[in-house]
């Protein structure tokens, strides 16, 4: 059944956020990558606990959407969808974010494999530090690793070898873990010759945020540059049901959405009202972080609705996306007894 909105409502976005997309710069820099803010129209869930066949769970910390607008765009657009509803999941996994916590050993032991040939010395705060041929900086969020080694002006590897030499330098570094996914390239810059690879789990897929995940820089001959390790392990807890997809197109229409366009190359002014029309086309699920960095941290399902929008005084039509929190309001997991494989 393919649903046509039965009427279009012109919804204005004051403020409302552009998705700030992943800055591989940024992350492989080991800074934050975007500021991030619970959703303040989230539903409620809830969490799967120690007994995830139970029906009494603690609620779920509302998902983790980025607030940056550096734009500073305002939207005034007509909406329509043109998608099948009924095609769309009504129930999908959460999964709880689990980290290894680290200590002097742990990060001595990497500083070995990585035959950085220094002593790893306690900063304080759980975080750790070895300085010698080449640096490594490692803590329960993130572990950096720089090398000393120097980029030659040989040929890089094209996006498949280096995908295969980030995962080898992983797995002969020990920093290999069991859960990852395929890795694919997110930069290539000829002039500084570097390639920066990125791995996300292997479930979900389709995760928004730049945690967890891996970005490894790969120079000419394969040889690793830099390497930053934003990692946990991904277990799936419960399954949930979600929001029906017709109310979370309703929040849409009445302007309760995070807003995605990909406007760089419209030429607008910072700041700019943008009027026109947005048509969506697919639907489709994703997931964000949830819960507060350093604690307890989850992934959760967000509706994304994507498609075209097409501005009144500018050419062209450029691809556009709303997230909406996808967790229904009912409070009561499937529960793993949905899952295949388990009894």
């Amino acid at each position: 059944m393919i649903v046509m909105a039965a009427r279009r409502v012109s919804v204005r976005w004051w403020a409302v956020p552009i998705l700030l997309l992943f800055s591989v710069g940024a992350f492989a820099a080991g800074s934050s990558t975007a500021a991030y803010t619970t959703v303040p129209i989230s539903p409620t869930a809830a969490a799967g606990n120690d007994d995830a066949g139970g029906e009494v769970t603690v609620e779920l910390p509302p998902p983790d959407l980025p607030t940056s607008n550096e734009q500073g765009y305002t939207f005034d657009l007509d909406v329509s969808l043109n998608a099948n509803l009924d095609a769309v999941d009504t129930e999908a996994a959460v999964y709880e974010l689990r980290r290894e916590a680290v200590n002097i050993k742990r990060a001595q032991e990497l500083a070995d494999r990585l035959q950085i040939g220094a002593q790893a010395s306690d900063r304080g705060d759980g975080t750790f530090e070895v300085n010698g041929d080449g640096q490594l900086f490692v803590s329960n969020e993130l572990i950096q690793y720089f090398s000393s080694a120097a980029v030659g002006d040989g040929s890089l590897p094209d996006d498949e070898q280096a995908v295969a030499f980030g995962r080898d330098w992983l797995r002969t570094s020990g920093l290999l873990p069991p859960d990852l996914g395929d890795g694919r390239v997110v930069s290539r810059v000829e002039e500084t010759k570097r390639v920066i690879v990125l791995f996300g789990p292997a479930e979900p897929e389709d995760v928004l945020a730049a945690y967890p995940s891996i970005a490894v820089t790969v120079g000419p001959e394969g040889i690793v540059i830099e390497a930053s390790l934003r990692w946990a392990s991904v277990v799936r807890i419960d399954v949930y049901q979600l929001m029906p997809s017709r109310q979370a197109w309703q929040l849409i229409e009445s302007g309760q959405a995070y807003v995605e366009a990909e406007l760089s190359s419209a030429g607008l002014e910072p700041g700019a009202d943008i009027k026109g029309r947005a048509t969506f086309s697919d639907v489709s699920i994703a997931y964000s972080t949830s819960g507060p960095p350093g604690g307890k941290q989850y992934l959760q399902p967000v509706y994304v609705f994507e498609g075209k929008l097409k501005m009144d005084d500018v050419d062209g039509s450029y691809v556009v996306r709303a997230y909406v929190p996808a967790l229904n309001n009912s409070g009561a997991p499937v529960g793993l007894s949905g899952l295949p494989g388990v009894a």
